[in-house]
């Protein structure tokens, strides 16, 4: 029964128009981190640093963060939605605002990386997305499950999407499949981003994008190798680059 529900869930998928989008609505996301299962994927850490963090902090830390993506005709806004941070401290909150347009496939974003500016203007990133057999629901959603590795990284990552949405975005800036993404997991669960709310009642969304974004303009080859240089040496170094950057 499994398979055959599956099988016409992937008709359906490869049925639609992969053009349509017109919806109107907001997607909020929560965002929780397991820093103990990032910190044992590091080759430095030893088995007894490991155990002694997990200890220390326990298995995940804090109640995760709430970001919101806003979708209107083609174009959708990811950012940060209203609460405390992650840990249950307020701390201030690096530039991060990803702006998509899904008609053109452009891509504009303010990021912070190591306390510098960058408004990235290019193509939408592509991913190489493997459809899986496994479906589940989420917030009342039919999701088929996609598989997708992050080379700069080192990172796989599971998209669980629905064509019962006609928008082919997510969150984080992921796209690419025949549905709206509502959850990414992040190597098994070192990173899981769930929908948490999903309404399209609004009778007017504002997608919040900046009137100016500040900061130097590059494109994505050059942020990625940044970032990767960074995670390199930090390795090297015997550090977790990922206190700095985001997982």
């Amino acid at each position: 029964m499994l398979n055959k529900c599956i099988y016409i869930f992937i008709i359906i998928l490869l049925s639609m128009d992969i053009n349509a989008q017109d919806v109107e609505g907001t997607i909020v996301y929560n965002r929780k981190t397991d820093w103990i299962s990032i910190m044992s994927r590091l080759p430095f850490m030893t088995q007894e640093e490991i155990d002694r963090n997990r200890l220390t902090w326990g298995k995940r830390s804090g109640r995760g963060r709430n970001y919101n993506l806003y979708l209107k005709g083609n174009k959708s806004v990811y950012t940060y939605g209203e609460n405390d941070s992650e840990s249950g401290w307020s701390w201030k909150s690096e530039e991060y605002v990803l702006v998509r347009d899904h008609k053109s496939k452009k891509a504009t974003d303010a990021r912070e990386f190591l306390g510098k500016k960058y408004v990235i203007k290019d193509e939408m990133p592509k991913y190489k997305w493997k459809i899986l057999n496994d479906i589940k629901e989420i917030e009342g959603y039919l999701c088929m499950k996609a598989e997708t590795k992050d080379p700069i990284k080192g990172q796989t990552i599971h998209a669980w999407f629905t064509d019962g949405i006609n928008f082919f975005g997510g969150p984080e800036g992921f796209s690419g499949l025949p549905g709206m993404i509502l959850e990414i997991v992040v190597n098994e669960s070192d990173v899981v981003i769930s929908a948490t709310s999903i309404d399209f009642e609004q009778a007017d969304v504002k997608l919040p994008i900046p009137k100016k974004m500040k900061g130097k303009e590059i494109d994505f080859a050059v942020f990625d190798n940044k970032v990767k240089d960074f995670i390199d040496q930090s390795i090297e170094g015997e550090r977790n680059p990922f206190w700095r950057i985001r997982y």
